[in-house]
């Protein structure tokens, strides 16, 4: 059985350009295809994309529309991205002062304000004090930011220009080799959440003050949209060199944080920036994040005025800030799943066995998941990506896991366990309720869940630590060439386990093959050995939501975020 949302039905697929046989996006963030020849200098400011942003305003979901297919990324150049129009404007556009001060209701903080740090669920509050070099649109294009453009000389070779006008919020300026010292610092950053991100990194070198390239031992399509999000904050250089930046940012971004009004796990302020290069990024004069660990007490807050936007608005939540007359950005893209990390059973010696494993994955209930946990607007898809990732999703692989606890009891028994066993999963007040959930259909099969409190924020430093055994996660779907490499190079192989290398290598091939259906049978191969390995377990598909008070203007959320950007918000009275 498959549920589809509105939502996803009407939203359906974005399909994206391949680049010398790797799927590369040409038009949003995400990704899909069509051959491509190696283009030879020409110039690129858009990347992979999947999926349009949605959003509902009064409860009605915008006209869907979709990518049309388009020419090799050689032909795609900067001037329908910097200027869509066919006619330059004769008058500069008028930029509004900034005014108002701007409130989020966010769910924890962060644990650090260091980009090199932080999962994409603590960057939001990261956004105002940092520039990426690139950004996303409402419509998820990838754009200037403070790249100019950007170019592939090579398959395996993108080469930046970035802005000369940039500096820092201590006066530094940014130039190419800031870019390149900063690349080098979240390569080698120990223990990065987004350390998929560099994994086949070989070089980052300055061709020149604002040129620069960034070569990888293969290509990686998704690397523009990657710069949009954490890992392409760039940091001042001067605090390069160990420095602590937990609680000190150090950014060139339009808001400058505010220490003295700022208090950790609670709230984060910052002021305008007076000397930011782009003023119409900056629609208010100051910015406030507060924390709401609690999801009622977060959408509550914009339900009475205390807030303008609610982060991490659970699907169950949707509705009812609908009907009070708020708006709903989403972008569904949002994978929830089991990883079982310890399976060689350094933790949990059950998990040795690929039959336990795979027992867990038959005592999932994803209608059921669906119905509780997302309200019924998620979908019930057991393969890694579902449909409305076209270009990669595996019919087959959909229902490889159907619910049937007979069969999981089954496979317990034949493992040696008919009388189950006893784990311990980590649980966050985020995510309370969907763990909970999960620790009970584990145990009517019989696997007992002992539950581990954490922090907001924690679950990511404890799993790279190899803290974690079996956890509750999620994906914010891209690429599987970049995606499914967390599950193998990345922080979600915490052990260093090398029961996936077929996988990798199928991976490895698929990037650089030139026939899109050859290479999504490759991806498809190296999704269907993580399942039927037991390392992950689907729990279905959803959206990442954040809600809005209707005077509030200019809320936009890219692939890879779980808030909406700061930039060009506004606010009414």
């Amino acid at each position: 059985m498959r549920l589809y949302t509105r939502a996803q039905r009407a939203f359906g697929v974005l399909l994206v350009a391949s680049l010398a046989g790797g799927l590369v996006a040409a038009g949003c963030s995400g990704d899909d295809d069509a051959a491509a020849t190696e283009p030879s200098g020409a110039a690129s400011t858009v990347a992979p994309t999947t999926i349009r942003e949605i959003v509902v305003d009064g409860g009605e979901l915008a006209p869907a529309t979709t990518v049309p297919d388009v020419d090799p990324v050689d032909t795609v150049t900067t001037a329908a991205v910097t200027n869509p129009t066919t006619t330059p404007p004769t008058t500069e556009p008028v930029v509004l002062p900034p005014a108002g001060t701007l409130r989020y209701a966010e769910g924890g903080g962060t644990v650090s304000f260091n980009p090199a740090a932080v999962n994409s669920a603590q960057t939001s509050v990261l956004f105002p004090v940092y520039d990426t070099l690139t950004r996303q649109t409402a419509d998820l294009v990838v754009v200037p930011g403070l790249a100019t453009s950007w170019t592939r000389p090579d398959p395996v070779t993108w080469e930046f220009t970035v802005r000369d006008d940039v500096v820092f919020h201590d006066g530094t300026p940014f130039d190419a080799q800031a870019a390149v010292d900063n690349i080098g610092y979240h390569a080698n950053f120990e223990g990065n959440p987004q350390s998929s991100t560099w994994v086949n990194l070989v070089e980052a070198r300055v061709i020149d003050a604002t040129t620069f390239h960034v070569e990888f031992s293969q290509p990686a399509p998704q690397f523009p949209l990657q710069m949009s999000t954490a890992p392409g904050m760039m940091i001042n250089p001067n605090y390069l060199d160990g420095a602590d930046l937990t609680r000190n940012p150090q950014g060139s971004g339009p808001w400058i944080w505010s220490a003295e009004q700022s208090q950790a796990g609670v709230r984060e302020v910052y002021e305008l920036n007076p000397n930011y290069w782009n003023p119409a990024d900056q629609g208010v004069e100051r910015i406030v994040f507060t924390s709401y660990p609690d999801n009622i007490a977060r959408l509550n807050a914009l339900l009475t005025g205390e807030a303008d936007v609610s982060a991490f608005t659970q699907d169950a939540q949707v509705q009812t800030g609908l009907d009070a007359g708020m708006q709903l950005v989403a972008v569904p893209n949002f994978f929830p799943f089991l990883l079982i990390a310890d399976r060689e059973g350094g933790m949990f010696p059950e998990l040795a066995d690929q039959r336990v494993r795979q027992a867990i994955g038959y005592a999932i209930d994803r209608d059921a998941y669906n119905d509780i946990v997302h309200a019924g607007r998620g979908n019930t898809s057991g393969a890694i990506f579902p449909a409305n990732f076209s270009q990669f999703y595996v019919p087959e692989l959909e229902d490889l896991y159907t619910y049937d606890p007979e069969r999981a009891r089954e496979l317990l028994a034949e493992a040696g366990y008919p009388n189950g066993f006893t784990l311990q999963m980590p649980v966050m007040p985020v995510i309370q309720p969907v763990v909970e959930l999960v620790a009970q259909m584990l145990g009517a099969v019989g696997v007992t869940v002992e539950l581990t409190p954490l922090n907001n924020g924690e679950l990511g430093g404890r799993l790279a630590a190899g803290e974690v055994g079996i956890t509750w996660l999620r994906q914010l779907q891209l690429h599987p060439g970049t995606d499914l490499m967390h599950f193998i190079e990345g922080i979600d192989n915490p052990f260093g386990l090398d029961d996936l290398d077929d996988a990798a290598a199928a991976i490895a091939e698929a990037i650089v093959e030139d026939d899109p259906e050859a290479a999504r049978e490759l991806y498809g191969e190296a999704m269907r050995i993580l399942l039927e390995t037991g390392a992950i377990l689907p729990l279905g598909h959803s959206a990442i939501n954040a809600m809005y008070s209707p005077s509030t203007t200019g809320v936009v959320m890219g692939l890879g975020m779980q808030g909406p950007l700061p930039y060009g918000v506004r606010v009414g009275p």
